[in-house]
């Protein structure tokens, strides 16, 4: 993502996308260093940032934020729970606010090198009649891991853009904010998130709540509240206005792999991913009293209680929409470079995008065109109905074929309900999404199942899904296919289903076995490889080209893939190489001061190599390849107990 801190207006550029309005980016956190502190368990990162004085109106506040690796270290080893606050306004002598405005959880990052980083975003509208002047924003890092060797490094950047707010914020409350015991009777979750009252006490005619919920901990009944999927209610004036289960799938987690247990579903959240709000509206009027109240589904651990949910829930008061006909896109997720729909992208499906309504009607049509040289015309009519304030992820069918052709792609919104939108500055964005490989008319697929049988389907499909599946299959555990495609000129897509969501290679089911995917050309050389630890599936879109120029990804080569990565020191190494080459394969210390395996294979191409080195005592290892005067280096946790 291109990150610039500008103080005047500029093009926007941000996570791939750019649209034609007024934008400020204000950085609080520019590449700190953070680490845990063991001795408290977190570890707070306050700074001060200077955002536009009180004069300036903000349409809406984006939240993006970048991790790396330090210089010289480790990434930091475990999920914990980051959280960016809103602690001082005005100055330092001003008393804290204690505003969470952000949740997210890192990522399990030791398999990380150095050239990795990964920004996620969330809008925080909702928080800018507070982001003026001057700001203390603090960056917390949980945790309990060594703080020597490792950490991250993380830039906060806040993007303003400037313009008339969709609703005059009036203020907000606190409604709950904590940590909250889940489970335990002598301290019943309900004793805490009992009904709130409140006043309208700024004349405002609507209220929004928003909504942070995660569950954390690991008890000996059901898990929770990590591990265990439970229900929440939410009431407004004692009418249920919503149920849902605090439960998010990760097997499509968009950062992968990751060295842990990424794809385990959990309570609301994922390793290596933003926690977005859940937000409900409603409309008052006068000076009239309510009551808002969350009821989370009974549950009791009579032997150990530790299972908690980690709250943040704040009330805003609104004024309503100016705008009786105001529609806005927010998002371009197809086409997109954003790190977050790397799974979705590079493509040549139909584009996805996200719009919302910030008028006053309920918004039951627009017309979506595509901005392009071509000399035809890319035109959509979505109809619908979106309540105000609501979003909608829609897909202009009727825009995707050229796509593909390369450059940006620019979208613009006109005419909401049939009418004169009337704020038009926020109606058009432009990605820059990365190009589709081009490969030629003949290429194999090769896949090797593992053990598991819930890999249960590969298949090409013709223009990115849109068309037949002209080569698709079952597959069985423990079985190699091979198969010579010939998929014609135009788009198409490969796509690997697993329903468990744990791939063909994951550590904490070695039983399962290993497995890959490759595409190779005719001559057995490699195109392209996929990491097998991909979890609930591949998307992998690509051209065909009469003339296209002979690929081989050397870059990725030699393929060097250890199973499990973590062991009890007996594992398997997957070697590929295009050519039958001379190979000399060495395992070392984390620190480099001892070897302890050493072994060489003459004319090799592709093997699945036993190695055993079980003798060695818990710890890090690398493994280092080398084959056609290149050195490829893996890294491995043994540890012999579980």
């Amino acid at each position: 993502m291109l990150i610039r801190w500008i103080a005047v207006f500029v093009l926007f550029f941000c996570a791939g996308v750019s649209a034609q309005v007024d934008t400020i980016h204000v950085i609080s956190h520019n590449k700190t260093k953070i680490v845990t502190d063991p001795t408290k368990g977190y570890n707070a990162y306050p700074k001060w940032a200077l955002f536009p004085s009180m004069v300036t109106d903000y349409r809406k506040v984006v939240l993006y934020v970048k991790y790396q690796c330090p210089d010289s270290q480790n990434c930091g080893e475990w999920d914990y729970v980051d959280n960016v606050f809103l602690r001082r306004v005005g100055g330092a002598a001003t008393s804290s606010k204690d505003i969470e405005i952000a949740r997210l959880i890192s990522p399990y990052g030791w398999r990380f090198d150095s050239t990795w980083s990964f920004t996620w975003h969330v809008d925080i509208t909702d928080f800018a009649f507070l982001l003026h002047d001057s700001v203390e924003v603090e960056f917390n890092h949980d945790g309990y891991e060594d703080n020597t060797d490792r950490g991250w490094v993380i830039t906060l950047d806040f993007l303003v853009i400037e313009g008339k707010p969709a609703m005059q914020c009036l203020g907000m409350d606190t409604l709950w904010h904590g940590s909250i015991p889940y489970g335990d009777s002598t301290k019943p979750i309900d004793s805490v998130l009992h009904r709130i009252a409140f006043t309208n006490k700024f004349d405002a005619d609507l209220v929004r709540m928003r909504i942070l919920q995660t569950g954390h901990g690991m008890d000996d009944s059901e898990n929770c509240a990590e591990f265990c999927s439970k229900w929440r209610k939410v009431y407004f004036d004692d009418s249920l206005v919503d149920q849902k289960q605090i439960w998010r799938s990760c097997g499509n987690n968009s950062l992968y792999p990751q060295a842990g247990t990424w794809l385990f579903n959990r309570a609301g959240w994922c390793p290596g991913s933003m926690v977005q709000p859940d937000f409900y509206d409603y409309p008052i009027k006068g000076k009239s009293s309510h009551s808002v109240g969350i009821e989370m589904e009974p549950y009791i651990n009579r032997s150990k209680p530790t299972a908690n949910y980690r709250i943040s829930a704040y009330l805003f008061y609104y004024k309503k929409p100016w705008a009786k006909n105001d529609v806005s896109i927010e998002e371009v997720i197809v086409p997109s470079s954003d790190d977050e729909y790397s799974r979705l992208n590079p493509t040549c499906s139909s584009p996805s995008i996200v719009i919302k309504n910030n008028g006053r009607k309920p918004l039951t049509s627009v017309v979506v065109d595509r901005e392009s040289q071509e000399p035809e015309a890319f035109s959509y009519q979505w109809t619908g109905s979106l309540a105000p304030q609501q979003s909608a992820e829609i897909a202009p069918h009727s825009m995707w074929p050229q796509i593909y052709n390369g450059g940006d792609f620019s979208v613009r919104l006109a005419k909401p309900n049939g009418k004169r939108d009337e704020y038009p500055e926020d109606n058009s964005m432009t990605s820059h999404p990365r190009e589709l490989p081009i490969y030629g008319k003949q290429l194999i697929l090769e896949l090797l199942n593992n053990n598991d049988s819930t890999i249960d389907r590969y298949g090409i499909t013709d223009q990115c899904g849109l068309g037949r599946v002209w080569k698709g299959k079952l597959i069985k555990p423990r079985t190699l296919y091979r198969d010579t495609l010939s998929p014609g000129v135009g788009c198409h897509v490969l796509i690997v289903t697993d329903s468990a969501g744990d791939g063909l290679d994951f550590w904490a089911n070695p039983e399962a076995g290993y497995g890959y995917v490759r595409l190779l050309d005719m001559n057995g050389h490699l195109i392209k490889a996929f990491n097998s630890d991909f979890g609930s599936g591949i998307y992998h879109a690509f051209l065909v080209s009469e003339d296209a120029q002979p690929v081989s990804d050397t870059a990725d080569l030699p393929i060097v893939n250890p199973f499990p990565v973590r062991n009890k020191g007996e594992f398997t190494l997957d070697f590929f190489n295009n050519d039958p080459t001379d190979v000399q394969i060495s395992i070392v210390t984390e620190d480099g001061s001892k070897t302890v395996y050493d072994a060489g294979y003459a004319n090799l191409k592709e093997a699945l190599l036993p190695i055993n080195i079980s003798a060695q005592p818990d710890g890090i290892y690398l493994i280092k390849v080398t084959a056609d005067d290149k050195t490829v280096t893996r890294r491995i946790r043994i540890k012999h107990k579980d």
